[in-house]
């Protein structure tokens, strides 16, 4: 098993496309740190809130890009290029490919994450250094920048398990990236419909809060900040529930898709 983790890992390091993500995250972090120079007000910036709020302004939209991408670059290009009857042909089991692509995925997205973060610190020190509260040192604001940026990763390996399904059954790259840009656009750009069955419900109900982030782009953008600056502790379950309920049911159908027995045929 750990074998084919690491050669599924080797084979996503030779793609450009890892590549290109990596460098183009830290160019993500500069573009934003000088996007809210320009929007926020200075007086309220600081080195420590800049991590968070560069997540913030990335996680809902470029992230979910670049999760979309991984996931194609393990699964689609292969499943549908024919590279999978090579390696069906070998000792390991469906099975244990599949997990071993999942791990590889979820990897990929907290070691970006981690580099976010560190890109994010480093450009706050530069640009935020002498504004706002930065006074309070970074080290101090860590607890609250780690408990963030988990809830982000949750959310990502959640919407994550949604793009692998996408990437099994979509007929090729353009086909599954479109689909899955297309969700988070839809998720993000028709807000006001899923708000409205909500308040059908009592505001702050276990209900309301579940019909109001029941997609994932939506909670990212505003669920995950409510939760954590608002202390809004009613959204705690209802967030849990449907980050539970996509990690298992788009997982367990991802996995039925990939190891069906009729695939070589």
């Amino acid at each position: 098993m750990n074998r084919l983790i690491f050669c599924e890992l080797e084979r996503l390091l030779k793609s450009k496309l890892t590549w290109y993500l990596l460098v183009c995250t830290p160019i993500l972090a500069y573009v934003t740190g000088n996007y809210i120079h320009v929007f926020y007000p200075s007086e309220t910036m600081s080195s420590s809130l800049f991590v968070i709020i560069g997540l913030r302004e990335n996680l809902y939209l470029p992230c979910n890009i670049a999760v979309a991408a991984i996931v194609a670059a393990v699964y689609t290009e292969e499943y549908r290029g024919g590279q999978l009857r090579l390696l069906f042909l070998r000792q390991y089991s469906r099975g244990k490919m599949f997990v071993s692509k999942l791990l590889v995925i979820n990897m990929t997205i907290l070691a970006l994450l981690v580099i976010m973060g560190i890109s994010l610190s480093l450009v706050g020190l530069i640009q935020f250094q002498n504004e706002g509260e930065a006074t309070i040192p970074l080290t101090k604001n860590l607890p609250f920048i780690f408990q963030y940026y988990i809830l982000a990763y949750l959310t990502l390996a959640a919407i994550s398990c949604l793009f692998s399904y996408i990437a099994l059954i979509s007929k090729n790259v353009t086909y599954m990236l479109g689909i899955s840009i297309g969700y988070v656009l839809i998720s993000l750009l028709f807000d006001g419909i899923f708000l409205y069955f909500a308040n059908f419900f009592e505001n702050g109900s276990f209900m309301h809060e579940l019909v109001a982030f029941v997609l994932i782009p939506y909670m990212q953008h505003t669920g995950v900040h409510s939760l954590m600056n608002e202390h809004n502790t009613h959204s705690i379950l209802p967030m849990a529930a449907i980050l539970i309920f996509y990690m298992v049911v788009f997982i367990w159908t991802a996995y039925r898709r990939f190891v069906r027995d009729d695939y070589l045929y």
